[in-house]
């Protein structure tokens, strides 16, 4: 068994990935069996009809009403409440035995990366028998520009250190908004921080400038993260990287636990 969570700003993409995706590996190979499963409990309309919800046990105006909460507050305790339910998730993960699980977190990152609840859900909901990932979503009319794709890179980073013991993909997503020599721009700087040194300097000024100089630099340091994988749910072949990513992740990992 595969879970994957898709991780991301707000807007980048999550649901929309998390339904097509779904969508695409039912019409590709029958033989794997997929189910969706929605972390956001504020979400109030969704491209695709998820498998299991978390609001059919926590609503984000049920918690805004009894604890007398504003959107932002509720949001952070129905995020921390959500341990409650892990037994009641994993029951009805049980009840459909998929081969793979596609997890739609909420569209603020930070609920589920950097707070306690993140990894606990992600370690809890780790059967034995199952593998797991992390998509990192890079909006793509974010990352045009260096400043925007290294307050990207930070991200994404950091979410790789919060849950390290589970591969991460980065997907840059949306490419289909955006031209063949932006797509190729973005993925350069994701496997050459020097280029993206170079384009820092020539593109941003002032103090973004002399920051993101700076950003760069301590990448340039660390070496390479994740490569990026560009990736448009609206192309014919838009998902075809990312299923394939997700099947290596999968059969990696199933011969380390043999």
């Amino acid at each position: 068994m595969l879970l994957n969570y898709f991780i991301g700003t707000a807007g980048s993409g999550k649901s929309t990935l998390t339904g097509e995706l779904k969508e695409y590996i039912v019409n590709r190979d029958p033989d794997i069996s997929v189910i969706t499963l929605n972390l956001d409990p504020g979400v109030k309309i969704m491209p695709y009809t998820p498998d299991i919800d978390i609001r059919d046990y926590i609503l984000l105006e049920e918690v805004m009403d009894k604890y007398g909460l504003g959107p932002n507050g509720a949001m952070i305790l129905a995020s921390d409440l959500m341990v409650n339910y892990l037994d009641d998730l994993k029951d009805e993960i049980d009840e459909y035995n998929p081969d793979w699980i596609l997890v739609d977190t909420a569209g603020q990152l930070e609920l589920f990366a950097f707070r306690e609840t993140g990894p606990l859900i992600a370690s809890a909901l780790g059967f034995e028998s199952i593998q797991r990932s992390v998509s990192f979503l890079f909006d793509a009319n974010f990352v045009l520009r260096p400043n925007g794709f290294i307050s990207t890179l930070l991200l994404a980073a950091s979410v790789q250190f919060r849950f390290q013991k589970i591969p991460q993909i980065n997907i840059l997503s949306k490419v289909d908004l955006i031209d063949e020599d932006q797509i190729e721009m973005i993925v350069n700087w994701s496997q050459d921080f020097q280029a993206l040194e170079d384009s820092t300097s020539a593109r941003e000024r002032g103090l973004i400038r002399e920051l993101s100089m700076l950003l760069s630099e301590v990448f340039i340091q660390l070496g390479s993260t994740a490569e990026i994988i560009p990736c448009s749910v609206r192309e014919e072949n838009g998902l075809d990287f990312l299923f394939g990513y997700l099947q290596r992740i999968f059969d990696e990992e199933k011969s380390i636990n043999i």
